[in-house]
């Protein structure tokens, strides 16, 4: 149990160290946060949403799970142009950001559980030695 809260909290912290570091994922970060905004004050201002509903419908979109019925999606022709030009930039700069979250997981992992094996071996050498 403490192991998987460690592994957590250093997952989080390697996802904050990658995003200082490095200019790929923070230009993805960025590019997410900015079309984010853009989509949550096109719903917002244009669509007559609430900002929490509108901030709702475009994080819903961009992760493809969204619970909103067709009568909640844009009403006017420039909304649904709106909506669909959102819906394919969002999505993919999404999973491009959900993927190299990943990739930064699962080094993360990787690394732990060699650590962990190390330790393991250096507890097992020494027994044998004592």
């Amino acid at each position: 149990m403490l192991a998987s809260i460690l592994l957590l909290f250093k997952f989080i912290m390697d996802i904050f160290k990658r995003l200082v570091k490095d200019p790929y994922y923070r230009s993805l970060g960025f590019v997410l946060v900015l079309i984010l905004i853009a989509g949550t004050l096109f719903y917002w201002l244009a669509q007559g949403r609430t900002f929490v509903q509108a901030l709702s419908f475009s994080v819903a979109t961009m992760a493809m799970n969204s619970p909103y019925g067709i009568d909640w999606g844009p009403s006017s022709i420039a909304g649904v142009i709106f909506h669909l030009i959102y819906m394919f930039l969002s999505v993919g700069i999404f999973l491009l950001f959900v993927l190299e979250t990943g990739k930064t997981m699962v080094h993360t992992y990787d690394e732990f559980n060699s650590k962990m094996d190390e330790r393991k071996a250096i507890k097992k050498a020494k027994k044998k030695t004592d």
